[in-house]
């Protein structure tokens, strides 16, 4: 009997051991890859959160005059530091620049200068609208923050470019989310 204990109790220790090596293997990884996905949101979110809601008010506003060829709204900074919308109009084909008032060109500008990163094509270069959401878009494509007006979870994004692929979402307040497209 002695011995059956002995055995038995190597046995556990065998397994606790096995155990905690794939614990200590696999939680690392996972935290990095969680970490990795969400590399490109946006900093500072809270910080910002009013001016992102002007911003997706503006877009709403130029959405809403049916004006738009397609539903993306231009960002483009400027060597000076300024920042212009356009888009190209449904009618003639031509950009259009977005007429703006100071307090929406500031809440931009900031949210340009300062919410996005500027290495790895991270920064603001899309605004697209939609009936119910509003998507920032960095450049690279791999990153949106989403604003949704029926605080219902997002069903899509940028439903242009994406079919081969699913996205990641991550709650950050009522309306707003963190989304992050993912390859299949």
């Amino acid at each position: 009997m002695n011995i059956n204990k002995k055995i038995m109790s190597l046995w556990i220790a065998f397994i606790s051991l096995s155990v905690l090596l794939v614990i200590y293997n696999f939680i690392p990884a996972t935290i990095m890859w969680y970490d990795s996905i969400w590399q490109y949101k946006a900093k500072d979110f809270d910080t910002y959160k009013s001016d992102f809601q002007i911003v997706a008010d503006l877009a709403y506003r130029e959405y809403n005059k049916g004006q738009m060829k397609s539903s993306y709204i231009n960002v483009e900074e400027n060597p000076d530091g300024t920042v212009n919308l356009n888009y190209e109009n449904i009618n003639t084909e031509d950009f259009v620049d977005i007429t703006m008032s100071s307090k929406e060109k500031n809440s931009l500008e900031k949210i340009v200068a300062n919410a996005f990163r500027d290495g790895d094509l991270a920064y603001l270069s899309l605004i697209r609208t939609y009936e119910n959401q509003v998507e920032f878009e960095i450049e690279n494509g791999h990153y949106s923050l989403i604003y949704r007006r029926d605080k219902q979870k997002p069903k899509f994004l940028n439903k242009l470019s994406y079919s081969k692929g699913h996205f990641k979402l991550k709650k950050i307040s009522d309306h707003w989310y963190h989304a992050r497209f993912v390859e299949d």
